[in-house]
């Protein structure tokens, strides 16, 4: 398990997803753009204290940018699920409970009878 490697391919992956520049990314993430750099080319090797804050400002656990092996579209598709979790922990409690109804019935017909 290369960890660097990991975590290379899970920061280009966001930055790519978020379309974000060298120095915009470096900015979301409060890191200097030459630290970055070296961690998307896998070169950089950041302590602990280092990967839990870049996992704080992605909103992710730290875990997931060291151990994660993803393909660029099951991470991509994560990413896209995550930012649905933040935009719906801003809805009042009655919306959010009727997008889980919603979300259990389109489930259910997954399971359902495919003839039907």
């Amino acid at each position: 398990m290369d960890l660097n490697k990991n975590l290379s391919t899970i920061l280009n992956i966001i930055k790519s997803e978020r379309q974000k520049s060298m120095t915009e990314f470096s900015e979301e993430l409060e890191i200097s753009r030459s630290a970055l750099q070296e961690y998307l080319s896998g070169a950089g090797n950041p302590n602990l204290s280092t990967i839990e804050h870049i996992a704080q400002k992605l909103g992710i656990s730290p875990c997931f940018l060291l151990l994660g092996d993803f393909k660029e579209e099951q991470l991509s598709a994560f990413l896209k699920m995550m930012d649905i979790l933040t935009l719906l922990s801003d809805l009042p409690t009655e919306k959010r409970k009727r997008f889980a109804e919603l979300l259990l019935e389109i489930i259910s017909l997954w399971g359902g009878d495919e003839n039907g």
